[in-house]
């Protein structure tokens, strides 16, 4: 966690993006995300900068432990020079937990105008990250679904999970540009090919593909019952695959086929 009296330390509660009452009416339903704060970040004020300076902070540092991943096979190191190395990411779920931060804290601003750009920042960094890495099931796609969320509740202005109104879109305002609906997209859409063929390489974090070999067979119950499970749990992983940005895909379809400006659209 950063030292919170530097610069961009504005998690502290004295600072800027102190998120809005999470104690919800029993009605409202939970959501992936976290409750943004009730107003924007104001246009040029300090609470604005130093949001903007904390979340290239988070992502430079998660650029350059992705980099440094590589530098653990890549030559002999000293001593000093394998501590440095042995900071990069030794799995996907590592490198998702961080996404995943700085999301919530790009979530809580309650700002589309600097959602929208950081959100296509962190769905770029998926798609970039995910092939050098072996695929982790559980960490892919619930990262995933916090990205689907976000982009399609910005697309219809109020969470999609909790129906209630995003901070910024009143008014009419707040609404996403044809131009940032087809970044979107085009995100998307590489995403869901990623994500295929990550799901094809051989082994995952949750084993290696179970190969039956003939001459052992499955000679026990226990085995059996793990051999159901595993395929019960590629099944389900079919499944996500198909389901990845599934809301936001639907909504960019209504919205870019739109002849007008009513609805979200």
């Amino acid at each position: 966690m950063a030292d919170q009296s530097e610069a961009g330390g504005f998690l502290h509660p004295t600072l800027p993006l102190t998120p809005a009452s999470t104690i919800a009416s029993p009605s409202v339903a939970p959501s992936i995300l976290p409750s943004p704060r009730n107003r924007p970040l104001k246009p040029g004020s300090s609470k604005e900068s130093n949001f903007i300076e904390y979340v290239d902070r988070k992502l430079l540092e998660i650029s350059g432990r992705y980099e440094r991943r590589f530098n653990i096979a890549s030559r002999e190191h000293s001593e000093s020079e394998q501590t440095i190395a042995s900071n990069g990411y030794e799995n996907f779920g590592e490198l998702a937990v961080d996404l995943e931060n700085v999301i919530d804290v790009i979530w809580v601003s309650g700002t589309p105008s600097l959602q929208t750009p950081y959100l296509l920042n962190v769905a770029l960094a998926v798609t970039t990250y995910l092939p050098s890495f072996t695929f982790d099931p559980r960490q892919t796609f619930q990262l995933l679904q916090m990205l689907d969320v976000s982009f399609s509740s910005l697309l219809h202005g109020q969470n999609v999970e909790t129906g209630e109104v995003l901070p910024g879109f009143d008014g009419g305002r707040g609404r996403l540009t044809t131009t940032e609906k087809v970044r979107i997209r085009g995100l998307v859409e590489r995403t869901r090919v990623a994500v295929v063929v990550a799901a094809a390489k051989v082994g995952s974090a949750d084993g290696e593909s179970r190969v039956t070999d003939i001459d052992e067979g499955l000679t026990t119950d226990d085995d059996m019952m793990e051999g159901l499970e595993e395929d019960a749990n590629h099944g389900r992983w079919e499944m996500e695959i198909a389901r990845v940005y599934e809301r936001t895909l639907v909504d960019l379809g209504a919205a870019l086929d739109s002849s007008d400006n009513n609805g979200y659209g």
